[in-house]
């Protein structure tokens, strides 16, 4: 055996190096083993029944979805008329100006041809009484309850249009012949010359 001096080292065989190695992960795993630690917490518990959330809910009835629906819309209806029963009426920036309002008895007819004013007939326009409408003059008509049938512009007169009459032009005879006799409400938007 050669003695080893103080500043050199015999070099080690290569089965001592390995047992080294063996020791040394023998001691790291020991030390690892031996090391305190903490405890992990148990997994939660499952939550009580009382706390399970339940099926989903059945569909409502019809019923209940028409009382519903009627609850808001009378809501919101009285709301809408709350909040406009202060305001006063204003008009749009389109709106026309109604000069005069009159309830009159209307017919239609279809004869094709010229108007007194020298226009062809054609759908919006009328005859009246020049006295009561002069030619030129723009109404709009509806019914008595408020449905709108049109505006039209006066441009004929009749021999048997007098008064408070009004003869709306139609396109369709069939339309015309229909229409017979009906009351109707005339609202003046622009007044012709007489």
């Amino acid at each position: 055996m050669t003695p080893i001096s103080a500043g050199h080292r015999a070099p080690l065989s290569r089965t001592s190096t390995v047992v080294a190695a063996v020791l040394v992960l023998a001691g790291t795993a020991g030390v690892w083993a031996c090391a305190p630690r903490a405890i992990a917490a148990p997994p939660p518990a499952p939550a009580p029944a009382s706390f399970i959330p339940a099926a989903e809910p059945a569909e409502p009835s019809p019923e209940l979805l028409r009382s519903i629906e009627a609850r808001i819309r009378a809501r919101v209806e009285a709301e809408h008329r709350a909040a406009h029963a202060a305001e006063p009426p204003r008009a749009s920036a389109g709106a026309v100006e109604v000069r005069d309002r009159m309830e009159m008895s209307s017919t239609a007819y279809c004869l094709k041809g010229l108007m007194r004013t020298g226009v062809r007939t054609r759908d919006g326009m009328a005859a009246a009484d020049p006295r009561v409408l002069p030619l030129g003059s723009v109404v709009r008509v509806s019914h008595p309850d408020g449905r709108a049938i049109g505006v039209f512009v006066v441009m004929d007169t009749g021999g048997a249009v007098r008064g408070n009459k009004i003869d709306i032009y139609m396109d369709s005879c069939r339309e015309a012949s229909a229409w017979g006799r009906r009351a109707v409400v005339a609202e003046v938007l622009s007044i012709g010359r007489s």
